[in-house]
C-alpha cells in the first residue's frame, strides 16, 4: 500500500536529512552520491502516480494531515494561515511547478557570496533536475492563458508577461514512458490537478528525479517518521528524536525512538525546521546554546490570493497547469518602488466541490455565536463562487518586510508566527489593486478569500525564514553555507535559511540554494575540494524568461497609477496608560494625536473588506516623546465589519518610538455599533486607545486610554478633505456615501438590546 510506513532499520548513520522538499530531496541525493551512509525521515507518506486522495466523502482518506496523516496541512498561526504539504517529496506534490529565478536586487540583502551570478550555475544545475519548460506553443492554450494575456495587454503590462518555466512533462509518448533518469512518467492532459497531486504523473515532483536517484545510490528512507527534538551525542555527532507513525497498536501518538548522526541536515521546511530546534533549545533544552536569532526573519513571500466572479468569458480555472502566465509589476512611488509578480491560478474541480461539501448540521449552527455563523455563511458564499468556469483566481508575490518571528507559546508550546503583517499593508495593497484590474479588464468582479474578508489575515504557501544566513550570530541563525553558528555538522538547507522573500516563486531558490551549500558540505565532509554533483556537466544554461521580463519593465519605468484618492487630516487628545502604569495607581498620560489619512485609490479601498488606508503624521505622549514624533507606517481600517455582521470598527495602528529610541505601538478603535449611549457622533469621535510593546500587541485586549476629536477639529477634518492623483469632486462624494454608508448599517438596523459583542469591545 502506498501509505504503508518506512522505518529506518539502524540506530546511527553518517548523516541523516530530516524532511524530503526542495532542500532535503537535494541533500540526501548528493550525500547518497558522494558515497556518504545516508537516511533520510519524511513524517508523511510516499504518494505514487494514482494514490492521491480523491473521495470527497472522507476528509481522513488521506486529505489532511491532522486526519491519517494526510496531504494537507493547514495551520491558522495567529497572524497567518499557512499552507504546507506532507509526503515523500514535500511541497512538490502540490506546488504550482513555477521554476522561477530570483532577480538580482533580492540578493542585495543577502550575506556574501550570494548573487545571481554566484548562484546561476546551480540554478542551471536545478534547472536540470526538474527539467524545467514553458507550457508548449504548439498546443492548444488553457482559456485562463490566453484570457491573462489579453488583461495584460489592455493593462498595459504586456512588456512584463511571460509564460514561467514550470516543472512538468508535457509530452507524451504512451506508456512505458521515463524521464531523464529511467523514473516512469506520462505527459500532462491539463487536468487541473496540480494542487491536489497529479494521478496523471505528469508533474516533474521530487520524488521522481533527486529522490530516485539518492535511493538509486544507496540512501535508506524512513516515512511517516517524524523529527521531534535534537540534542548532541558526543563524538557520534548529533543525536535525533524521531516519533514512527503507524506501528500497530501505537494510536495517532506514534512510537518514539533516537538515531545518532555524525551529520544532521533539517529540510523539513521554514515553519518545520524552525519548530525542530525551539523545542529543542525551549521545550526540551537539548540544545540550549541555538542562537537567539533562531525563529527570525519568517517571511510569508509577499503571498496574496485573491479572485474575481462573473467574468465575461470563461476562465475555465480547472482546465491546464495550475500556473501558466506571469506578469511582473512595477509600482509604489519613486522613493518606494515595490516590484511583485501576479500569476494566475486554477484549481480542481475536487477543490470546488471539496470546500462546498462542508456543512455544518443545522443543530451545531443554531448553538453558534453570530461570527461564528458567519464565518461559516463567508466560507459558503465563497465556495459558491468556486464552482463556475467564470471564476478567476490570482495569486501576487512580493518582497514582504520578513520580519515575522516564528515562536513557541504557552505552557503547551504552541507553534505561533508573530508578525505585524499591517507593515506589508503597502505591498498588499499594490498587490490587491492589480489584481482587482486583471479581475475587472476580464469584466468580473473582485472578491476576497474568507480569512481576508473577516480577520485580515494573509494566507501564505511560500513559508521563509526561521533560521536565517547571516555573517554572524547577531544577523542570522546560520552561516552562509547552512550551518548553524555554534554547532558544527547541523544544517538547515530549505526555506529557514532564506533571509528575506524571493520576490517569485521560491522553490527553485531553494534548490539552488541547497545545491550550493551540499557542494561546501560534501567537499568538507570527504576531504575532497573538488567534489561536484554527477550532473554538473549536463546541467547547460536554458531561457530564463522572467529575466527578460524583468529586463523590459526596468527599462520601461515604474507603472504609476493614477487612480482616484482622497487625503484628510484629524487631531485627537486625551490620556493613556503605559504598560507599567496599568495597576490603576500609575499616572494617566496627556497623548496627542495628529494625522493625515491617505487613500490612493478609493475603489481599491472599498472593494477592499478590510478597507485600508495609509496613515502619516505625529504622535505625542507625556513621558515617552518630549516633542511629536513621526508615525513610522501606520494603517487605519476604516469602518470594516466586525465578523461580517453590522457593527463596524475604525482602527488605528501607530508605530512609533520614543526619545530613547525605543519601538512602541499605538492600538486605537472606534467601535460603531447600536447600542445604549452609543449613538453615531459618540462612536465615531472618540477612540479607545492602548500604547503597548509592539512584540506584546497581542496582550492589549483592553483599552488604556480614551482620546477625543473636539467639534472644531471635525470642522477641520471635513475642510481638509483633498482629491489624490485622477480625483475630483466627485470622488468627494463617493468618499462620503461610503463613509455615511457604513455608519447607517450600523445603526438602521433592528435593535438587538445589547452591545456590540466582545470582539468589538477589544483592540
Amino acid at each position: 500500500m502506498h501509505d504503508a510506513p518506512e522505518y529506518l532499520a539502524r540506530d546511527h548513520y553518517e548523516a541523516l536529512v530530516v524532511g524530503s522538499g526542495f532542500g532535503g530531496a537535494v541533500a540526501v541525493c548528493r550525500l547518497a552520491q558522494a558515497g556518504i551512509d545516508i537516511a533520510v525521515v519524511e513524517r508523511g507518506r510516499r504518494w505514487p502516480a494514482g494514490s492521491f486522495p480523491r473521495d470527497l466523502s472522507r476528509l481522513d482518506d488521506g486529505w489532511l494531515w491532522l486526519c491519517s496523516h494526510g496531504l494537507y496541512d493547514a495551520l491558522p498561526l495567529n497572524d497567518i494561515l499557512a499552507v504546507r504539504a506532507a509526503g515523500y517529496g514535500g511541497g512538490s506534490l502540490v506546488y504550482a511547478n513555477v521554476a522561477a529565478r530570483s532577480p538580482q536586487a533580492v540578493f542585495a540583502d543577502w550575506p556574501a557570496p550570494y548573487s545571481r551570478a554566484h548562484l546561476d550555475p546551480f540554478y542551471d544545475l536545478a534547472a536540470h533536475m526538474l527539467d524545467i519548460s514553458p507550457i508548449p506553443a504548439d498546443r492548444d492554450l488553457p482559456p485562463k492563458t490566453r484570457l491573462m494575456a489579453e488583461a495584460a495587454t489592455r493593462l498595459g503590462h504586456r512588456d512584463g508577461f511571460f509564460h514561467p518555466n514550470l516543472a512538468i512533462t508535457f509530452d507524451d509518448r504512451g506508456p512505458g514512458q521515463t524521464n531523464r533518469f529511467g523514473v516512469p512518467q506520462r505527459g500532462c492532459t491539463y487536468c487541473g490537478q496540480c494542487d491536489i497531486g497529479c494521478n496523471v504523473g505528469a508533474k516533474n515532483s521530487l520524488d521522481r528525479n533527486y529522490l530516485a536517484l539518492a535511493e538509486r545510490a544507496g540512501a535508506e528512507v524512513g516515512t511517516r517518521t517524524e523529527a521531534v527534538w535534537i540534542g548532541t551525542a558526543g563524538d557520534r555527532g548529533y543525536r535525533v528524536r524521531l516519533r514512527e507513525y503507524g506501528h500497530p497498536g501505537t494510536g495517532k501518538q506514534g512510537t518514539e525512538r533516537e538515531v545518532t548522526a555524525r551529520y544532521v541536515f533539517l529540510c523539513a521546511g521554514a515553519l518545520g525546521s524552525t519548530e525542530i530546534l525551539l523545542r529543542s533549545r525551549d521545550q526540551y533544552g537539548t540544545l540550549p546554546d541555538l542562537p537567539g536569532t533562531v525563529g527570525s526573519r519568517f517571511s510569508g513571500n509577499g503571498d496574496f490570493l485573491s479572485f474575481g466572479r462573473d467574468l465575461g468569458a470563461d476562465f475555465a480555472p480547472s482546465i491546464g497547469p495550475t500556473i501558466t502566465t506571469a506578469s511582473v509589476i512595477r509600482g509604489g512611488d519613486p522613493d518606494d518602488e515595490r516590484w511583485f509578480v501576479i500569476e494566475e491560478g486554477g484549481y480542481s474541480e475536487h477543490i470546488a466541490e471539496l470546500v462546498s461539501s462542508m456543512h455544518l448540521p443545522s443543530y451545531l449552527t443554531e448553538h453558534m455565536n453570530r461570527s461564528a455563523r458567519t464565518l461559516i455563511g463567508t466560507a459558503q458564499t465563497f465556495a459558491g463562487h468556486l464552482r463556475t468556469d467564470r471564476t478567476a483566481v490570482l495569486l501576487a508575490m512580493g518582497r514582504d518586510r520578513a520580519d515575522g518571528r516564528i515562536e513557541l507559546r504557552g505552557k503547551q508550546h504552541r507553534l505561533r508566527v508573530v508578525w505585524d503583517t499591517t507593515r506589508n499593508d503597502p505591498l498588499y495593497t499594490d498587490e490587491q489593486v492589480v489584481s482587482a484590474a486583471v479581475v475587472r479588464a476580464l469584466g468580473g468582479t473582485p472578491f476576497a478569500p474568507p480569512t481576508w474578508r473577516m480577520f485580515r489575515q494573509p494566507v501564505t504557501v511560500h513559508n521563509l525564514g526561521g533560521v536565517p544566513m547571516g555573517e554572524d550570530p547577531s544577523r542570522g541563525a546560520a552561516s552562509p553555507d547552512g550551518e548553524v553558528f555554534g554547532h558544527p555538522g547541523l544544517y538547515v538547507l530549505d526555506g529557514a535559511l532564506l533571509p528575506g522573500a524571493t520576490a517569485g516563486n521560491p522553490s527553485l531558490t531553494i534548490t539552488a540554494v541547497a545545491e550550493r551549500c551540499i557542494e561546501i558540505a560534501i567537499r568538507r565532509i570527504t576531504a575532497d575540494p573538488a567534489w561536484q554533483a554527477p550532473q554538473h556537466a549536463d546541467a547547460a544554461p536554458r531561457p530564463v524568461p522572467e529575466d527578460a521580463a524583468v529586463q523590459a519593465v526596468a527599462t520601461r519605468g515604474p507603472t504609476r497609477r493614477r487612480a482616484a484618492g482622497v487625503r484628510f487630516t484629524e487631531a485627537m487628545t486625551g490620556t493613556v496608560r503605559l504598560p507599567a502604569d496599568t495597576d490603576e495607581t500609575g499616572p494617566s498620560r496627556a497623548a496627542k494625536l495628529r494625522l493625515t489619512v491617505v487613500i490612493p485609490d478609493l475603489q481599491a479601498m472599498i472593494d477592499d473588506p478590510t478597507h485600508a488606508a495609509e496613515l502619516y503624521g505625529t504622535v505625542r505622549v507625556t513621558g515617552l516623546t518630549a516633542r511629536p514624533t513621526m508615525v513610522s507606517g501606520g494603517r487605519l481600517h476604516l469602518l470594516a465589519t466586525v465578523d461580517g455582521g453590522p457593527d463596524r470598527t475604525m482602527t488605528y495602528h501607530l508605530p512609533f518610538t520614543d526619545d530613547t529610541g525605543r519601538p512602541w505601538l499605538l492600538l486605537g478603535t472606534k467601535h460603531v455599533h447600536r447600542g445604549w449611549r452609543n449613538n453615531p457622533w459618540y462612536a465615531t469621535t472618540r477612540l479607545a486607545v492602548a500604547v503597548v510593546d509592539p512584540d506584546k500587541r497581542y496582550d492589549a485586549t483592553e483599552p488604556t486610554g480614551r482620546m477625543t476629536i473636539s467639534l472644531p477639529e471635525v470642522v477641520r477634518l471635513v475642510s481638509s478633505l483633498r482629491t489624490t492623483g485622477d480625483g475630483d469632486a466627485t470622488t468627494v462624494a463617493r468618499f462620503g456615501r461610503f463613509f455615511t454608508g457604513q455608519v447607517a448599517r450600523a445603526y438602521l438596523r433592528p435593535k438587538s438590546g445589547r452591545r456590540g459583542p466582545a470582539a468589538a469591545r477589544n483592540l
